[in-house]
Formats: C-alpha cells, sequence, structure tokens
C-alpha cells in the first residue's frame, strides 16, 4: 500500500508540476499538494456497499422550525392571524 501511495503521489506531483509550466524550485509545493489530494481522496473513499465513508459530514435535511409564536408559516395569513380550519 505504501509503495502505490507513493507512486500516485510521485505522478500527481508531475503532472501539478507539467501543468504549471514545469517551473523550477517548487518540487516540494507540487509534492505537498499531491499528498494532500491523495490524503483527501482516501478519507472519501466509497466502502464496499457504496456508501460514503465520511457520511457523518454530509449535512441532515433541514427540519422545518416553527416561528418565534411557534405558529407554523402556513397556518398564517398574511396579518399573521390562524386560518380558520
Amino acid at each position: 500500500m505504501a509503495d502505490e501511495r507513493f507512486e500516485w503521489i510521485s505522478r500527481r506531483a508531475y503532472a501539478i508540476w507539467e501543468a504549471a509550466g514545469r517551473p523550477w524550485g517548487c518540487s516540494q509545493h507540487h509534492w505537498e499538494q499531491a499528498a494532500k489530494e491523495r490524503e483527501i481522496m482516501e478519507r472519501t473513499r466509497a466502502s464496499a456497499d457504496d456508501e460514503e465513508i465520511l457520511a457523518r459530514f454530509r449535512k441532515a435535511p433541514a427540519k422545518h422550525q416553527p416561528d418565534d409564536a411557534g405558529q407554523e408559516p402556513e397556518e398564517k395569513t398574511q396579518s399573521g392571524a390562524r386560518r380558520a380550519g
């Protein structure tokens, strides 16, 4: 695994270097960027059942909150009075 990881980072750093126009003296920066990308990729890899490992970072759907008066918005008219019915 370590050899595979090193090889991936090496190839990615080289691709970053080429995309940047092959600048001199930036190899450490490119290596660090590639290593960060690999870390992110490893942390977000899907599990065997195709569920995201980091599901805890998914946002839960927003729950409907009553307004300050404790009334649901659809229960109020424009004047703020409750609807009959």
